[in-house]
Protein backbone atom coordinates (compact mmCIF):
# COMPACT_ATOMS: atom_id res chain seq x y z
CA UNK A 1 0.00 0.00 0.00
CA UNK A 2 1.21 3.17 -0.71
CA UNK A 3 1.15 5.56 2.58
CA UNK A 4 1.41 8.89 0.31
CA UNK A 5 -1.59 10.84 1.78
CA UNK A 6 -2.55 14.18 0.00
CA UNK A 7 -6.11 14.43 0.22
CA UNK A 8 -7.94 14.48 3.35
CA UNK A 9 -11.26 14.30 5.28
CA UNK A 10 -12.11 15.56 8.39
CA UNK A 11 -15.24 14.67 9.93
CA UNK A 12 -16.17 16.85 12.61
CA UNK A 13 -14.24 20.09 12.08
CA UNK A 14 -16.09 22.10 15.04
CA UNK A 15 -16.14 21.28 18.11
CA UNK A 16 -13.87 21.71 21.17
CA UNK A 17 -10.56 19.58 19.33
CA UNK A 18 -12.26 19.60 15.49
CA UNK A 19 -11.12 23.70 14.89
CA UNK A 20 -7.60 22.38 15.82
CA UNK A 21 -7.19 19.54 13.75
CA UNK A 22 -8.48 21.19 10.74
CA UNK A 23 -6.39 24.05 11.21
CA UNK A 24 -2.87 21.94 11.68
CA UNK A 25 -4.22 19.51 8.50
CA UNK A 26 -4.52 22.86 6.78
CA UNK A 27 -1.30 24.22 7.77
CA UNK A 28 0.51 21.24 6.02
CA UNK A 29 0.80 22.30 1.96
CA UNK A 30 0.76 18.74 1.09
CA UNK A 31 -3.07 17.97 1.94
CA UNK A 32 -5.87 19.08 0.40
CA UNK A 33 -8.36 19.09 3.22
CA UNK A 34 -12.23 18.79 3.07
CA UNK A 35 -14.43 18.93 6.33
CA UNK A 36 -17.68 16.61 6.40
CA UNK A 37 -20.31 18.44 8.26
CA UNK A 38 -23.87 17.55 9.14
CA UNK A 39 -26.59 19.84 6.80
CA UNK A 40 -27.71 20.80 10.03
CA UNK A 41 -24.93 21.51 12.36
CA UNK A 42 -24.17 25.32 12.98
CA UNK A 43 -20.50 25.72 12.48
CA UNK A 44 -18.73 27.95 10.41
CA UNK A 45 -15.64 27.51 8.20
CA UNK A 46 -13.24 30.10 6.27
CA UNK A 47 -14.52 31.07 2.67
CA UNK A 48 -11.28 28.86 1.31
CA UNK A 49 -12.31 25.83 3.52
CA UNK A 50 -13.84 23.07 1.45
CA UNK A 51 -16.81 21.84 2.70
CA UNK A 52 -18.93 18.45 2.12
CA UNK A 53 -22.76 18.93 4.40
CA UNK A 54 -24.69 15.35 4.89
CA UNK A 55 -27.96 14.51 6.55
CA UNK A 56 -28.11 14.45 10.18
CA UNK A 57 -26.52 10.96 11.35
CA UNK A 58 -24.21 10.68 8.82
CA UNK A 59 -26.42 8.29 6.59
CA UNK A 60 -24.22 5.50 4.91
CA UNK A 61 -24.83 6.62 1.10
CA UNK A 62 -23.66 10.28 1.34
CA UNK A 63 -20.66 9.41 3.72
CA UNK A 64 -19.59 6.50 1.20
CA UNK A 65 -20.14 9.28 -1.74
CA UNK A 66 -18.04 11.95 0.16
CA UNK A 67 -15.36 9.10 0.86
CA UNK A 68 -14.68 8.27 -2.49
CA UNK A 69 -11.57 10.02 -3.81
CA UNK A 70 -9.95 10.74 -0.18
CA UNK A 71 -6.79 8.71 0.89
CA UNK A 72 -7.38 9.23 5.16
CA UNK A 73 -10.32 10.05 7.16
CA UNK A 74 -9.75 11.85 10.16
CA UNK A 75 -12.52 11.35 12.62
CA UNK A 76 -13.69 13.57 15.32
CA UNK A 77 -17.32 12.92 16.24
CA UNK A 78 -18.91 14.42 19.16
CA UNK A 79 -20.31 11.96 21.49
CA UNK A 80 -24.02 12.05 20.56
CA UNK A 81 -22.18 10.76 17.22
CA UNK A 82 -20.07 8.57 18.85
CA UNK A 83 -22.80 5.63 17.74
CA UNK A 84 -21.74 5.98 14.19
CA UNK A 85 -18.51 5.11 14.49
CA UNK A 86 -18.49 2.20 13.34
CA UNK A 87 -20.25 3.05 10.09
CA UNK A 88 -17.92 5.28 9.24
CA UNK A 89 -14.76 3.42 8.70
CA UNK A 90 -16.61 1.07 7.48
CA UNK A 91 -17.53 3.64 4.34
CA UNK A 92 -14.35 4.33 4.49
CA UNK A 93 -12.87 0.70 3.93
CA UNK A 94 -15.15 0.41 1.02
CA UNK A 95 -14.62 4.28 -0.34
CA UNK A 96 -10.48 3.37 -0.86
CA UNK A 97 -9.22 5.38 1.82
CA UNK A 98 -6.06 4.23 2.70
CA UNK A 99 -5.76 5.33 6.47
CA UNK A 100 -8.27 6.39 8.85
CA UNK A 101 -7.67 8.17 12.60
CA UNK A 102 -10.20 7.28 14.96
CA UNK A 103 -12.37 9.68 17.26
CA UNK A 104 -10.83 8.16 20.04
CA UNK A 105 -8.93 10.85 21.69
CA UNK A 106 -8.78 10.19 25.50
CA UNK A 107 -6.46 8.56 28.10
CA UNK A 108 -5.36 4.50 28.84
CA UNK A 109 -7.63 1.80 27.21
CA UNK A 110 -6.35 -0.38 30.62
CA UNK A 111 -8.48 -2.70 32.21
CA UNK A 112 -8.56 -1.13 35.16
CA UNK A 113 -9.35 2.37 33.75
CA UNK A 114 -11.79 1.17 31.25
CA UNK A 115 -13.26 -0.87 34.16
CA UNK A 116 -13.92 2.52 36.13
CA UNK A 117 -14.75 5.23 32.95
CA UNK A 118 -17.04 3.93 30.13
CA UNK A 119 -16.12 6.25 28.00
CA UNK A 120 -12.10 4.70 28.03
CA UNK A 121 -13.77 1.53 27.71
CA UNK A 122 -15.79 2.28 24.91
CA UNK A 123 -12.65 3.41 23.01
CA UNK A 124 -11.26 0.30 23.80
CA UNK A 125 -14.17 -1.50 21.99
CA UNK A 126 -13.51 0.72 18.95
CA UNK A 127 -9.52 -0.37 19.01
CA UNK A 128 -10.51 -3.93 18.97
CA UNK A 129 -13.05 -3.34 15.95
CA UNK A 130 -10.97 -1.87 14.08
CA UNK A 131 -7.82 -4.29 14.49
CA UNK A 132 -10.85 -7.02 13.18
CA UNK A 133 -11.01 -4.71 9.91
CA UNK A 134 -7.60 -4.15 9.35
CA UNK A 135 -6.21 -4.77 5.43
CA UNK A 136 -3.00 -4.59 3.27
CA UNK A 137 -4.39 -1.38 1.90
CA UNK A 138 -6.23 -0.06 4.99
CA UNK A 139 -4.84 0.78 8.00
CA UNK A 140 -5.63 3.38 11.13
CA UNK A 141 -4.51 4.99 14.27
CA UNK A 142 -5.85 5.81 17.32
CA UNK A 143 -4.31 8.92 19.30
CA UNK A 144 -3.91 8.77 23.53
CA UNK A 145 -3.67 11.79 24.41
CA UNK A 146 -4.75 12.00 28.04
CA UNK A 147 -7.32 15.20 29.09
CA UNK A 148 -7.21 18.31 26.78
CA UNK A 149 -5.09 20.20 29.48
CA UNK A 150 -5.84 23.75 28.07
CA UNK A 151 -9.48 23.11 27.73
CA UNK A 152 -9.37 21.81 31.67
CA UNK A 153 -7.83 24.94 32.32
CA UNK A 154 -10.61 27.11 30.16
CA UNK A 155 -13.60 25.33 31.58
CA UNK A 156 -12.26 24.86 35.31
CA UNK A 157 -12.51 20.95 34.83
CA UNK A 158 -9.11 21.03 37.05
CA UNK A 159 -11.18 22.16 40.04
CA UNK A 160 -8.93 25.57 40.16
CA UNK A 161 -10.46 28.54 40.66
CA UNK A 162 -8.29 31.70 39.68
CA UNK A 163 -10.53 34.16 40.43
CA UNK A 164 -11.66 32.75 44.29
CA UNK A 165 -8.20 31.40 44.53
CA UNK A 166 -9.23 28.51 45.65
CA UNK A 167 -8.31 24.60 44.74
CA UNK A 168 -9.35 21.54 45.61
CA UNK A 169 -6.94 18.20 45.39
CA UNK A 170 -7.57 14.99 45.00
CA UNK A 171 -5.57 12.97 47.32
CA UNK A 172 -1.65 14.23 47.56
CA UNK A 173 -2.15 15.95 44.06
CA UNK A 174 1.50 14.40 43.87
CA UNK A 175 0.82 11.50 41.02
CA UNK A 176 1.79 12.98 37.72
CA UNK A 177 -0.22 11.94 34.50
CA UNK A 178 0.06 12.47 30.41
CA UNK A 179 -1.98 15.22 28.93
CA UNK A 180 -1.94 17.74 25.96
CA UNK A 181 -3.23 20.73 24.46
CA UNK A 182 -5.83 20.74 21.58
CA UNK A 183 -2.99 22.65 19.25
CA UNK A 184 -0.21 19.65 20.05
CA UNK A 185 -3.33 17.01 19.31
CA UNK A 186 -3.35 18.58 15.60
CA UNK A 187 -0.10 18.65 15.64
CA UNK A 188 -0.32 14.66 16.15
CA UNK A 189 -2.73 14.05 13.88
CA UNK A 190 -0.75 15.93 10.75
CA UNK A 191 2.53 14.11 11.45
CA UNK A 192 0.64 10.88 11.82
CA UNK A 193 -0.39 11.12 7.90
CA UNK A 194 2.69 12.83 6.53
CA UNK A 195 4.28 9.41 7.59
CA UNK A 196 1.21 6.75 8.38
CA UNK A 197 2.92 3.73 7.56
CA UNK A 198 4.79 4.52 11.13
CA UNK A 199 1.78 4.73 13.27
CA UNK A 200 -0.17 2.19 11.09
CA UNK A 201 -2.34 -0.01 13.22
CA UNK A 202 -1.72 0.80 16.79
CA UNK A 203 -2.59 3.39 19.48
CA UNK A 204 -0.35 6.67 19.15
CA UNK A 205 0.41 8.28 22.48
CA UNK A 206 1.22 11.74 23.25
CA UNK A 207 1.30 14.19 25.79
CA UNK A 208 2.26 18.04 25.93
CA UNK A 209 3.65 17.10 29.44
CA UNK A 210 3.36 15.15 32.14
CA UNK A 211 1.82 16.82 35.34
CA UNK A 212 0.55 16.35 39.07
CA UNK A 213 -2.25 18.04 40.40
CA UNK A 214 0.02 19.78 42.63
CA UNK A 215 2.13 21.56 39.50
CA UNK A 216 -1.33 22.32 37.98
CA UNK A 217 -1.83 24.28 41.15
CA UNK A 218 1.55 25.92 41.27
CA UNK A 219 1.23 26.90 37.49
CA UNK A 220 -2.11 28.82 38.25
CA UNK A 221 -0.27 30.47 41.23
CA UNK A 222 2.24 32.01 39.17
CA UNK A 223 -0.14 32.94 36.34
CA UNK A 224 -2.38 35.17 39.11
CA UNK A 225 0.49 36.20 40.60
CA UNK A 226 -1.23 34.93 44.46
CA UNK A 227 0.85 32.33 46.11
CA UNK A 228 -2.14 32.00 49.26
CA UNK A 229 -4.83 30.06 47.90
CA UNK A 230 -7.17 28.30 50.13
CA UNK A 231 -6.80 24.61 49.09
CA UNK A 232 -8.72 21.74 50.03
CA UNK A 233 -8.65 18.22 49.99
CA UNK A 234 -10.89 15.21 48.64
CA UNK A 235 -10.48 11.27 48.69
CA UNK A 236 -10.46 10.03 45.10
CA UNK A 237 -12.53 6.85 46.13
CA UNK A 238 -15.00 9.54 47.44
CA UNK A 239 -15.22 11.48 44.48
CA UNK A 240 -15.76 8.17 42.47
CA UNK A 241 -18.86 7.72 44.48
CA UNK A 242 -20.10 11.00 44.13
CA UNK A 243 -19.51 10.71 40.00
CA UNK A 244 -21.00 7.51 39.75
CA UNK A 245 -24.53 9.00 41.25
CA UNK A 246 -24.11 12.43 39.01
CA UNK A 247 -23.77 10.14 35.70
CA UNK A 248 -27.09 7.96 36.90
CA UNK A 249 -28.55 11.06 37.59
CA UNK A 250 -28.20 12.39 33.99
CA UNK A 251 -24.73 15.07 35.27
CA UNK A 252 -22.37 15.01 32.70
CA UNK A 253 -20.23 16.25 34.93
CA UNK A 254 -19.97 13.69 36.99
CA UNK A 255 -18.05 11.33 33.55
CA UNK A 256 -15.45 14.10 33.45
CA UNK A 257 -15.03 13.97 37.79
CA UNK A 258 -14.45 9.83 36.37
CA UNK A 259 -11.54 10.83 34.06
CA UNK A 260 -10.42 13.08 36.51
CA UNK A 261 -9.73 9.87 38.76
CA UNK A 262 -8.44 8.02 35.94
CA UNK A 263 -5.27 10.31 36.02
CA UNK A 264 -5.10 11.01 39.73
CA UNK A 265 -4.87 7.47 40.67
CA UNK A 266 -1.79 5.38 40.38
CA UNK A 267 -2.07 1.92 38.53
CA UNK A 268 -4.48 3.18 35.81
CA UNK A 269 -1.36 3.69 33.26
CA UNK A 270 -2.16 7.64 33.02
CA UNK A 271 1.54 8.07 32.42
CA UNK A 272 2.46 7.21 29.36
CA UNK A 273 6.20 8.76 29.56
CA UNK A 274 6.33 6.82 32.82
CA UNK A 275 5.15 3.71 30.96
CA UNK A 276 7.69 4.23 27.57
CA UNK A 277 4.83 4.72 25.67
CA UNK A 278 4.78 8.32 24.25
CA UNK A 279 5.34 8.64 20.33
CA UNK A 280 6.35 12.06 20.65
CA UNK A 281 10.09 11.86 19.51
CA UNK A 282 9.08 9.62 16.76
CA UNK A 283 6.08 12.09 15.67
CA UNK A 284 8.74 15.36 16.19
CA UNK A 285 6.72 16.77 18.81
CA UNK A 286 7.73 19.76 20.89
CA UNK A 287 6.87 19.94 24.32
CA UNK A 288 4.60 22.43 26.01
CA UNK A 289 5.40 24.65 28.97
CA UNK A 290 2.81 23.85 31.47
CA UNK A 291 3.29 27.32 33.35
CA UNK A 292 2.45 29.17 29.80
CA UNK A 293 0.23 27.44 28.91
CA UNK A 294 -1.79 28.07 32.12
CA UNK A 295 -0.86 31.89 31.89
CA UNK A 296 -1.77 32.17 27.87
CA UNK A 297 -5.25 30.20 28.36
CA UNK A 298 -6.02 32.70 31.65
CA UNK A 299 -5.09 35.92 29.98
CA UNK A 300 -6.02 34.98 26.35
CA UNK A 301 -8.27 31.20 26.10
CA UNK A 302 -7.21 28.86 23.73
CA UNK A 303 -4.55 29.30 21.95
CA UNK A 304 -4.33 27.88 18.44
CA UNK A 305 -0.73 27.70 17.61
CA UNK A 306 0.33 26.83 13.65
Amino acid sequence: MSSQIRKVALVGGSGHLGPFLLAALQANPSFDVTVITRSNSSATFTPSTKVIKVSDGYPDDEILTAFQGQDAVVLSLGFPAQYRHDALVDASIKAGVKHLIASTYGGSHSKVTCDLFPIAANNAKIVEELKARETASWTWSAICCGFFFDFCVMTSLWGINPKTHTAKIWDSGTHKFSTTNLSTIGHATAKILSDPSKFANRNVHISSFEVSMNDILSAYKKASGVEEWEVSYTKTEDEIVIAREEVKEGNMYGMAKLALATCVMEGMGSNFREDGLLDNETLGLVGDGLDKTVKGVLEGGLQMRY
